[in-house]
């Protein structure tokens, strides 16, 4: 038992890194293939028959649930409230809802080889690495992998919680198929978000490596510029130092910088490649994400204005404050998704960018020697390819998912709130009054 719990926390490849977040999928159904042992002893992906059922028997139950939810006219929104406004919102969540989660699932069974050559991919990189004496700290993955799922977690026991507690207060007690109706879209999306920051953060990580390795280089090119008796001394700190707990790429002495220069332009290269199945495997659903999370946005603001500042809500068993509560919390946690996608696709975004710069910066320094031509006509090279060969996440080209996306959001929510409230008014003067004397006082 501590031998295998000692095996787990300490992962020696790429797959057992991952081990955590692909067995956790695989026993939701996201994904039909699942880390296992080969004879080697070393850790692979294997889909299963087991994987496919499990799949077929979500989608089947996730279905069953939502036409049962329809055909009875029942919604978690219509216990708070009925209003037209409130009917859209439930039959676009419901059908934007059924449709992500078929195609999520859809995603995970026939998409499934794009993510699977994205980890061989990544796996295949790190053999790279060792070539020029870099390691991968694969620790430090499986803690951000645990990290994440555990923020995860915590965050649905919170959401559960509150939504619970909002519902047993005020004596309401919603069906189970219902219940699940409104809560699968989020267990989804957080599953989904899971898998995809794990993704991005090892091509983060590795973006990372590769311009470890050019200020290294860097660093050697303005060596050649001391005096000899001060290059010892240097050459022995870059020894000593492993920064981020990685070998220095001077650790194979066999590799010159041109050859060190080219086996970063093929790691890039790969890099891309590996971000390109993870984007198109990802792509549509991270559209149906952003939707869902766009649409909540913007109908809970409405309904939390109607709660503060209407008379919607006097009709219902619960209060203000719990009205209020229940939808700003569901607006948070769903919000609080799509920004972790954000962050996390801008941050290896940003890690990729460097390296441009890195290249530049070295060739504004290297020496005139023997291998300078052969040097710098290498990173000339890297350079062209950084131009040609850029990483991108986005929905299914409509969008870039960077941080233009949450203004992009905040604008068109505020636009269709301020719809939603103009159609409001136009149904009920009354309401008017009702704003007037909430802003203004009793004056009106």
């Amino acid at each position: 038992m501590r031998k295998s719990l000692q095996n787990f926390l300490n992962p020696k490849d790429f797959y057992a890194a991952q081990s955590p977040v692909l067995r956790v999928s695989f026993l939701t159904g996201m994904t039909p293939f699942t880390v296992v042992k080969s004879p080697t002893d070393l850790m692979m992906l294997r889909c299963t028959p087991f994987g496919f059922i499990n799949s077929s028997v979500h989608v089947i139950l996730f279905c069953s649930c939502y036409i049962n939810t329809l055909l009875k006219g029942e919604s978690i929104t219509r216990f708070f409230f009925r209003t037209d406004i409130s009917t859209l919102g439930d039959v676009l969540q419901f059908s934007i809802g059924i449709t992500a989660l078929i195609m999520t699932f859809f995603c995970s069974i026939f998409q499934r080889n794009k993510l699977i050559k994205s980890f061989h991919a990544l796996a295949s990189i790190d053999r790279r690495f060792r070539k020029i004496g870099m390691e991968t700290n694969y620790k430090s993955t499986l803690h951000y992998n645990l990290l994440v799922m555990c923020s995860k977690a915590v965050i649905t026991f919170v959401y559960l919680l509150v939504c619970l507690a909002v519902f047993i207060s005020s004596s309401t007690y919603p069906s189970v198929t219902t219940w699940m109706a409104f809560l699968l879209p989020y267990f989804m999306m957080s599953m989904v978000i899971v898998v995809f920051l794990c993704v991005v953060n090892q091509a983060k990580h590795r973006f990372h490596l590769l311009n470890k390795v050019l200020k290294h280089l860097r660093q050697a090119a303005l060596e050649k510029r001391l005096p000899l008796q001060r290059r010892p001394s240097y050459w022995q700190t870059i020894k000593i130092q492993r920064p981020l707990g990685i070998a220095s790429i001077y650790s194979n002495n066999e590799k010159s910088m041109p050859e060190v220069v080219s086996t970063v332009a093929e790691i890039q290269d790969a890099l891309c490649e590996a971000c390109c199945y993870a984007e198109d495997y990802f792509t549509i659903q991270m559209l149906t994400i952003v939707t869902i999370v766009f649409l909540i946005i913007v109908f809970n603001s409405y309904y939390v204005l109607d709660a503060l500042i209407g008379n919607t809500s006097q009709d219902t068993p619960f209060s203000k404050q719990q009205f209020v509560l229940f939808f700003l919390c569901q607006t948070m946690v769903y919000g609080f998704g799509v920004i972790s996608i954000v962050y996390g696709s801008s941050s290896m975004l940003r890690e990729n960018e460097n390296i441009s710069v890195n290249v530049h910066k070295l060739l504004n320094i290297i020496s005139i020697d023997q291998d300078s031509n052969e040097l710098e006509t290498r990173l000339m090279h890297l350079s062209l390819q950084m131009i040609h060969r850029k990483v991108n996440f986005s929905a299914c080209r409509l969008f870039n998912l960077d941080f233009t996306l949450i203004f992009t959001l905040v604008g068109a929510a505020t636009t269709y709130l301020v719809i939603l409230i103009q159609y409001q008014l136009s149904m009920d003067e009354t309401t008017h009054e009702t704003i007037a004397r909430a802003f203004f006082g009793n004056e009106t």
